[in-house]
This record gives structure tokens, C-alpha cells and sequence, in this order.
């Protein structure tokens, strides 16, 4: 096919998955606005980082598994596919596992630690142990199952599975939030809806991989012939860069959330929360155009075919830059009446207007930063790429946020984001620079 159509076929239904994805996480936050009740929409704020760091370990398994299927395929590798397919839904679920447990003890002292208050810790308990702890592996195996069998070239396919659990939230919302549930139990209904929604999405995928089997790729059991422990090697080398872009960047939220709470009110943290929920559409459809890039860029890498490799990471730029421009000007234009859309309250408001104008800045420079680090996964390297990541987050902006918050005030300190990411993109340029020089060379 002609680039922009390869490119397109793998992107499209990508895009449209992470956006209904990014919906229906939006429409937890929506309907619970609807109460007006600040202290319960900080309490959704609260377990977002929580709950960002399942979808870094489904990142881990499932980008990193994506990125050596795909070049296992470029080479005619079938065996090795298979073994990638069988110990990336294996990693996934024994790590998952071990986190929910984890959460299961540390929740709610944790919780308190990163911003939680007497207004609002009953309710992010109630979302927490049921998305979390006992909704966590279905949550993080949908997520992986997605990444490998789009590696396999069945974008469709993953984009439905998780289209359905994104309809099916939106759907189960208010069913449990307004209809079942004792009013007052909003944030419980939110939290039994999504659960649902996800272990809805693992059963379609787990269906669909046990009537495919036959493929040759779909293994859901590590196969019976000898498994290479350098493949589980490879394919963690390869997804620690998702994770550390998404996990490590939790630290950060950490510290940010528990900066903001010490304003004194719910509705900051509120206000944060709902500035975080309109960042991730943009944060979203940048991912699913790298994550629909990635396969070609490791197929192509496998199969030498250097040229076409480079028109497809420059195509997926330029697609990531126009619309994250456009994201951007819009947040800054309309932030009042975004946040507005989500709740009333004047206070909440105020704030969630301040981040989101600080915030949407770091929009228009993350589509670079993520296709760079994306081609360097897609090619089976791991340091540059985890460089890329601590620099972007986990790190200098940590710094940041103290010296900021010294030098000016805690209002202010959301501008670590973009001064960080702005750094991050500089050594991701050099570094992209220099690897297509040695690549045209060899």
C-alpha cells in the first residue's frame, strides 16, 4: 500500500478506540459532576494516577510485546510471534496480580498521602477496590490484548474490543450511577460500571484469540515447545519506555496532587482531575496514531525497507502535529466552558481554567516526543527511549515543581509540565537525528 493508506489502516481504528476510551473515562467524571459535589469528583481525580500506572504495566507487556511480534513477523518468524503473544499476556497477568494485592493493603493510607481528605476519601476507596483491586486484571489484559493483536496487523479487531467496553461504560454510567444505586452512590456506580465494561472487553478478546488460534500467532497459554527467555527479555526491554512515560510520570502526579491539595480545597483537586481528563483526549489520539505506527515502523525495520520506514514516521508526524496544534488552541481559547461542562462549581472552575492554560502548551510538544520514542521501541531499543521518558517526566520536572513552587507560588507550578517535556523533545530530536544518519549508512 501507499504509506498514507498503511498508515491510515492501522491509525484509524486505533485513533478511534483510545478516543471512545478517553470518552468514557470522561463520562465517569461527567456524570459524577453532575452532582456538584466537588469532594466526589476529587475523589476520581485521586485514583486517576492509581489507576494510570495499570494502564503502564498493560504499556510494558503489551507495547513491548507488540514491538517484537511485529518484527518477528517482518522476518517470517511465526514461532517467535507466538512465544511474544503467550509471555506478554502472561507478564501482565502475574504483575497485575501482584499490584491489585499490593493496593488491596496501601490504598487508602496511600491515597491520603497523594492529596486525600475526610470529604473525599470514602468515595475514592469505593473506586479504588472495585476498578483496582478487584477490577485490575481484567483492566490491564484488555489493554494488552489490544497492543498484541494489533501488532499482528488486526486493527480492527482491537479497536472493537475496546470500543465495547467503552460503549458498554457509557452505557452501565448512569444505569448504576442514578438507577440502582442509592443516591449518594454515585462514584460506586461509576466504579461497578467500568469494572463491568473492562472484564467485558477481556472476554470478547480471549473469544476471539481461542477461535484463532489456528493463525498460529493467537496463543493465550505459553506454547508447549521450549519458550526463549530472551524473548520475555526483549519484550520488556522494549515496553519499559511506555511504562516509564506513563508509571514513572505518576511520581510527578503524586507530587503534584499533594501540592495542589495544600490550596485547602476539594475543588482544586477537583479542578486538576477534570484538566487531566481533556489533556488525555489530545494525550490519546497522539498515542493511537504512534501506537498504529509503531507495528509498520518494526515491520518495516525487520524487512530493511529503511526508506519506507522513514515516510511513515515522518507522515505520522505531521498527523500528530496538526491536530495537537489544533488541541491546544482550542483548550486555551475555551477553557472556562470546558471545565464548565463538567461541573458548576465557580471555585472548581477557577482553577481547572488556570491548569488548562498551562497545561494545553505541553500538548503541542508531545506529539514528537511520542513518535520518537515509539520508533526507537519499534526498533528494539530500550535506553534512548527510557532517557526519553525519566527527562519528559519522573525527574526534571519534579525539580521543577519544587523550585516553582519556591520562587513563585503552588498556582504556578503545573509549568514543570511544559518546560520539562520542552527539554525531553530537544534530546529526542538529536537523538532521532543521529540514528536515521547511522541507519542511511549502514
Amino acid at each position: 500500500m501507499p504509506v498514507p493508506k498503511v498508515v491510515a489502516a492501522m491509525v484509524v481504528p486505533t485513533v478511534i478506540s483510545q478516543l471512545i476510551t478517553v470518552i468514557y473515562n470522561l463520562a465517569d467524571t461527567w456524570y459524577v459532576g453532575l452532582t456538584n459535589n466537588a469532594a466526589a469528583v476529587a475523589a476520581i481525580s485521586l485514583c486517576l494516577p492509581v489507576y494510570n500506572i495499570m494502564t503502564a504495566i498493560a504499556n510494558l507487556f503489551g507495547i513491548g510485546g507488540a514491538s517484537y511480534i511485529a518484527r518477528a513477523l517482518g522476518v517470517n518468524n511465526q514461532s517467535g510471534a507466538k512465544k511474544a503473544f503467550a509471555l506478554s499476556l502472561k507478564g501482565a497477568l502475574i504483575v497485575s496480580f501482584v499490584y491489585s494485592a499490593i493496593l488491596a493493603i496501601i490504598a487508602k493510607p496511600f491515597l491520603m498521602a497523594i492529596g486525600g481528605d475526610e470529604s473525599n476519601i470514602g468515595y475514592a476507596m469505593q473506586y479504588a477496590w472495585v476498578v483496582l483491586v478487584i477490577g485490575g486484571i481484567p483492566t490491564v489484559l484488555s489493554a494488552v490484548f489490544a497492543h498484541l493483536i494489533r501488532s499482528t496487523g488486526n486493527s480492527n479487531i482491537s479497536s472493537f474490543g475496546i470500543t465495547l467496553g467503552a460503549i458498554l461504560n457509557m452505557v452501565l454510567d448512569p444505569l448504576f450511577m442514578f438507577v440502582l444505586l442509592p443516591k449518594g452512590n454515585e462514584v460506586l456506580g461509576a466504579a461497578i460500571a467500568t469494572a463491568i465494561s473492562n472484564a467485558a472487553a477481556l472476554c470478547f478478546f480471549i473469544i476471539f484469540c481461542v477461535k484463532h488460534k489456528d493463525n498460529g500467532i493467537y496463543a493465550i497459554f505459553t506454547p508447549k515447545e521450549n519458550t526463549d527467555s530472551g524473548i520475555m527479555k526483549d519484550i520488556v526491554k522494549c515496553g519499559i519506555p511506555s511504562f516509564s512515560l506513563l508509571a514513572i510520570g505518576q511520581v510527578s502526579n503524586f507530587i503534584l496532587n499533594g501540592m495542589i491539595a495544600n490550596l485547602g480545597a476539594s475543588s482544586a483537586v477537583a479542578g486538576i482531575g477534570i484538566v487531566r481528563k481533556i489533556d488525555a483526549i489530545a494525550y490519546a489520539i497522539n498515542q493511537g496514531i504512534t501506537q498504529g505506527m509503531l507495528p509498520i515502523v518494526a515491520y518495516c525495520y525487520g524487512s530493511k525497507l529503511i526508506k519506507r520506514m522513514k515516510t511513515v514516521v515522518g507522515f505520522s508526524t505531521l498527523l500528530t502535529l496538526v491536530f495537537s496544534l489544533l488541541c491546544s488552541s482550542l483548550s486555551y481559547i475555551f477553557a472556562p466552558q470546558l471545565i464548565e461542562f463538567f461541573i458548576r462549581d465557580a471555585e472548581t472552575v477557577y482553577y481547572g481554567t488556570e491548569f488548562l492554560r498551562v497545561l494545553c502548551i505541553a500538548v503541542a510538544i508531545y506529539p514528537f516526543l511520542f513518535v520518537i520514542i515509539a520508533v526507537f521501541q519499534a526498533v528494539g531499543q530500550s535506553i534512548r527511549p527510557f532517557i526519553l521518558s525519566l527527562l519528559n517526566k519522573g525527574t526534571i520536572d519534579i525539580i521543577l515543581l519544587f523550585v516553582i513552587k519556591s520562587l513563585f507560588s503552588t498556582k504556578k507550578i503545573l509549568w514543570a509540565t511544559p518546560i520539562s517535556a520542552s527539554f525531553a523533545l530537544f534530546v529526542g530530536i538529536v537523538s532521532i537525528l543521529r540514528f536515521f544518519k547511522k541507519v542511511h549508512l549502514e
